[in-house]
């Protein structure tokens, strides 16, 4: 347990310092914009997913 959570957070760092290194604020709205994007996708394709169950029921 406690590997794992040394893991997660030397990955948690890893990917702040990345963060931290992106000098193009293009680059991090892109970033922000595709994460949101997925995010938003996901959701939609689960209600779409919900949507078609209950219709079969």
């Amino acid at each position: 347990m406690k590997e794992d959570i040394d893991e997660l957070k030397s990955e948690l760092q890893a990917k702040l310092l990345f963060w931290n290194n992106l000098k193009s604020k293009k680059i991090k709205v892109i970033f922000i914009l595709i994460i949101f994007g997925l995010i938003g996708l996901k959701v939609f394709t689960t209600m779409l997913t919900f949507d078609w169950l209950t219709g079969l029921i």
